[in-house]
């Protein structure tokens, strides 16, 4: 029954937060970002990402973990909807694309906090920090290659100068 309860908890949140996001932004343009989970090993999150609905490329995280637990650098940031924008990154040294739903740029969710979330390169669960790793090919569950963060980072950069939101759907599959 307690699990019950906290999915139906759950649901109501993502989508309050859903509402609330998108009464923000009714009058605007929005660019939509869809990551899709499709599956879980004990180190890593693979999942593809879609823009407007076409493949863009393949992604890895760290590994998804219960409501409300986390392990620092080794958790996926929740399923749930959030805002992205492109901003300097100072552990990088570069512009990058920040994933958040919190005025300070951080994120919020399912009883967890979560700073510097980005999008970029790598090809394993150990390059990620809780950040989500996009590439071309998918070797394995737990490998991707061909970074692609330039590309993403420069056709998110370009929307946003547009005028449109970007907003990255994360679902659990």
């Amino acid at each position: 029954m307690k699990e019950c309860f906290c999915n139906i908890l759950i649901y109501f949140r993502i989508h309050s937060f859903t509402l609330n996001l998108f009464l923000d932004m009714e009058n605007e343009q929005i660019l939509s970002l869809r990551l899709i989970r499709s599956g879980y090993t004990a180190h890593a999150t693979p999942g593809k990402l879609y823009i407007d609905g076409t493949f863009f490329g393949y992604t890895l995280e760290d590994t998804v973990r219960a409501w409300g637990i986390k392990v620092a650098g080794h958790t996926a940031i929740p399923a749930y909807i959030y805002k992205v924008k492109i901003n300097y990154s100072p552990h990088f040294k570069r512009r990058m694309c920040l994933i958040y739903n919190q005025d300070d740029g951080s994120i919020k969710a399912m009883g967890l906090k979560f700073t510097g979330i980005r999008f970029h390169g790598g090809n394993r669960h150990s390059d990620t920090s809780g950040c989500i790793l996009i590439a071309r090919n998918r070797i394995s569950e737990e490998v991707i290659q061909g970074s692609l963060e330039k590309q993403l980072t420069a056709l998110l950069d370009q929307t946003i100068k547009s005028g449109k939101k970007v907003v990255l759907e994360i679902i659990n599959s």
